[in-house]
């Protein structure tokens, strides 16, 4: 990871030498300067593998294919993106061109979420393990192996890789060498999201939301919803903002377990949930209404909502700008940018095939 430079303060982004752009500049090979990748959107699509878009228009910036579907999460750095696919692997893409930068093999397919630190990436596959693997060379640091596939999300801190299981179980890592430091039987597939903060981790499956000790797994509280909550979840300093199969999104106070507020949309809550200072984005499918919403984060009502061509079964990305998702399942398939204010869409872009992967953004500096 090579440090900005700055003159005068001011952070260089781009070298041109005789109108051509530069970018990486290298002193006895060694990098001394690296061009900020482009603002960008990135999508991991059913069919047809990662794709990067400009962020302002949605126009295609590059595509990687593994001939296998990309249904994971996608995590990403200054460097590269990660995602993995149908056919075991997990790849590292050149975040400003696609071309692979290495490959790592597990043993089954790779669909759940994955997260990556400034040394390692952090993964689950339905092989049923979990592993961190370097993200120079993508060699496997170490490995875990649990008692059914790890479709979850994954979470760290400084001490521990958190990730579920389909055997019932939570799990905390040592993220030094793999070793367990707890587990906690859940009582239901724990295959949802996962959050960590300094106190708890945060983890849906398919019967509760839990809060669980970060140094035990002791249960701290639970929060039972009108159905599954093992889908994406998202935290701040007050809350646990989730989305259940019983058509609602629910704002979970961190401290007790209880319901802050919630929210009916018109089907299935199976997207990634994003928030941000102002509001909770979700997106519904398979009920009345395809759609994705803007609710406001204090109580929970709708600011705005975006009727979608498609089931909103993706993750959700927001910056200043806009809310980005997928769609899956309707007379097209597409990438969708909407304006974070009104939720009039500003851009979309159709891939060949439905969207139910990951969505990260890089914005505009």
């Amino acid at each position: 990871m090579i440090p900005p430079i700055s003159i005068d303060g001011t952070e260089i982004t781009g070298v041109t030498i005789d109108g051509t752009d530069v970018d990486e500049i290298t002193v006895d090979g060694t990098p001394v300067f690296s061009a900020a990748p482009p603002p960008s959107v990135f999508v991991a699509s059913n069919g047809d593998g990662i794709y990067s878009l400009d962020v302002t228009d949605g126009t295609e910036l590059w595509s990687f294919s593994s001939g296998f579907d990309f249904n994971s999460g996608i995590a990403f750095d200054e460097d590269a993106v990660y995602a993995g696919s149908d056919d075991a692997n997990i790849y590292a893409l050149d975040i400003n061109d696609g071309s692979e930068i290495w490959s790592f093999t597990t043993g089954n397919d790779v669909i759940g979420s994955m997260a990556v630190s400034d040394t390692a990436l952090y993964a689950g596959s339905t092989d049923d393990k979990v592993y961190a693997i370097d993200i120079i060379d993508g060699s496997e640091i170490w490995s875990f192996t649990t008692g059914g596939e790890v479709t979850s999300g994954i979470a760290f801190d400084d001490n521990a890789v958190y990730a579920g299981s389909t055997d019932d179980k939570v799990y905390a890592i040592d993220i030094t060498d793999g070793s367990e430091l707890w587990s906690f039987n859940t009582g239901g597939n724990a295959n949802g999201g996962i959050a960590v903060d300094n106190n708890a981790v945060y983890v849906g499956t398919s019967g509760d939301m839990l809060a669980l000790d970060i140094n035990n797994g002791s249960q701290i509280w639970s929060f039972s919803a009108g159905g599954p909550i093992n889908f994406g979840i998202a935290l701040d300093d007050t809350a646990v903002y989730a989305g259940s199969s019983d058509d609602k999104v629910y704002a979970i106070d961190i401290t007790d377990g209880s319901e802050i507020w919630s929210f009916t949309t018109g089907g299935d809550v199976r997207s990634g949930i994003a928030v941000d200072d102002t509001a909770v984005y979700a997106g519904s499918a398979f009920g009345s209404t395809d759609a994705v919403y803007a609710l406001d984060i204090n109580n929970g009502s709708e600011i705005w909502s975006y009727t979608s061509d498609g089931g909103v079964l993706s993750g959700i990305a927001v910056d200043d700008s806009a809310v980005y998702y997928g769609s899956a399942f309707g007379s097209i398939d597409a990438v969708y940018a909407l304006d974070i204010n009104n939720g009039s869409e500003i851009w979309s872009f159709t891939t060949g095939d439905s969207i139910f992967g990951g969505i990260g953004v890089i914005s505009p500096q």
